[in-house]
């Protein structure tokens, strides 16, 4: 598997591509929690937010460099 993307001619590794693709579906997630309420609820926010990101940013990089 090729393992850098090409955008525009630049060549960049594809855990760049993964990790904004996590950030923006993060922020998605985000949202929807924060309108359900569901931080009232969570013990650290900030904590958890991180929690999701890494999971958004390494399940796809696991799948993708195995």
């Amino acid at each position: 598997m090729n393992l850098v993307v090409t955008l525009l001619g630049n060549e960049i590794p594809t855990l760049v591509v993964i990790f904004i693709v996590a950030g923006i579906v993060q922020i998605f997630i985000n949202r929807i929690l924060a309108d359900l309420g569901v931080y009232n609820y969570v013990w650290h926010p900030g904590l958890f937010r991180t929690a999701l990101f890494v999971c958004f940013f390494a399940i796809p990089s696991i799948l993708i460099y195995n």
